[in-house]
């Protein structure tokens, strides 16, 4: 029987016999091999939520990724499952709000391909770093995150600028792309931040926009994990299809209620930003 890759355990590496996360009740309690049918529902549901929340604002993987690394995967594990999973919620949100015609087109024609890029190149790099350096950088990009988030604060109302440059364009969301593959948690708010302060767009159209640019890093980074055969698609599969059904009510949630819905869960999002931060922090002293 095939057992999920548990920390310090890489994918490839997986025996018959190999001790899992999950202990015996692998073998009378799962659903699927090597998951009990109680983990599996709650990383269904939390792939749900984190879908929903990431559609609206984003940093779904938020939400996702911690009850990922409680489940015993290894850091690398959890990153390249967690992007897997984001990278088609990303999708049905993508649909919705193209179908509503909330997107603007010309930003995603300009940063497309340097986010891509930016993505591939910080997913080899987490490829090759040691585990408790990946930590190590994950806790630095959270606190990165957190900074970002407090000083740029979002306004309230929808607004539209002049089209910025394309110079501009590319410096602002690039850097984005690199942490996107490098980690991941938080980019989808990055992303809307960035729109919104840097590119003068409105809340709704910054969300919307950052859906088609956040699916083309994922998608960047995805295929550099699925080449290492780091996804674990035993947990992947079910969070995937929770994970879609999410993204589709968010996105429809947030062009129904525009800046009224969208600030108040930026705003949620980085209260659970400071609250994983200042967790990792506890943790981490003696």
């Amino acid at each position: 029987m095939r057992s999920i890759p548990t920390t310090g355990e890489p994918a490839a590496s997986r025996s018959a016999n190999g001790a899992s996360a999950w202990g015996a009740e692998r073998t009378m309690d799962a659903l699927i091999p090597g998951i009990p049918w109680y983990w599996l529902i709650g990383l269904m549901l939390t792939a749900l939520v984190a879908g929903y929340m990431d559609a609206i604002a984003g940093g779904g993987g938020l939400i996702q990724m911690p009850l990922l690394l409680l489940s015993g995967l290894a850091p690398l594990n959890v990153l390249a499952t967690n992007k897997a999973i984001a990278l088609t919620g990303t999708a049905s949100a993508t649909l919705r709000y193209m179908m509503d015609g909330q997107v603007a087109w010309r930003v995603v024609r300009v940063a497309a391909l340097p986010c891509m890029l930016a993505a591939f190149l910080g997913s080899q790099l987490a490829m090759h770093t040691p585990g408790w350096l990946l930590e190590l950088a994950l806790l630095g990009c959270l606190v990165a995150a957190l900074l970002v988030a407090l000083l740029v604060r979002p306004g309230g109302e929808l607004r539209n600028g002049p089209a910025a440059s394309r110079l501009r364009i590319i410096a602002s969301l690039a850097p984005v792309g690199l942490y996107d593959g490098f980690s991941g948690p938080g980019t989808g708010l990055f992303m809307t931040l960035v729109k919104h302060a840097r590119l003068h767009l409105g809340l709704l159209v910054a969300t919307a926009t950052t859906k088609p640019l956040n699916l083309l890093t994922n998608l960047g980074g995805v295929v550099a994990f699925i080449w290492a055969g780091t996804v674990v698609w035993e947990l992947a599969v079910p969070m995937i299809m929770a994970n879609m059904l999410g993204g589709w009510l968010g996105s429809r949630a947030a062009i129904r209620n525009g800046a009224r819905l969208i600030r108040p869960v930026l705003l949620g999002m980085l209260a659970l930003l400071c609250a994983m931060t200042l967790g990792k922090f506890i943790h981490a002293l003696p």
